[in-house]
């Protein structure tokens, strides 16, 4: 739980430190910022409770598998 915290906390100084130097007319840019960095905030606190077990290479093998089966079966056929 103190991990969350500690993320919060850390969250609440990139907001503090980086949103008053963005362009004050320009909503697009406040709206991605935002937008990503309650992305990353959810990701990290879902990491860190252990709620998902993420890796990047799940996501390649699951890309990778079938064509991984369709090269075995197409070339080592005798």
């Amino acid at each position: 739980m103190a991990m969350v915290l500690v993320i919060l906390i850390i969250t609440a100084c990139i907001i503090f430190f980086e949103l008053p130097s963005l362009k004050k007319g320009d909503t697009k840019t406040i709206w991605t910022f935002s937008l990503l960095l309650t992305i990353g905030v959810v990701l990290n606190i879902a990491i860190s409770l252990k709620a998902i077990q993420f890796s990047p290479l799940d996501i390649i093998m699951y890309i990778f598998h079938p064509v991984s089966d369709f090269l075995k079966t197409t070339l080592l056929k005798k």
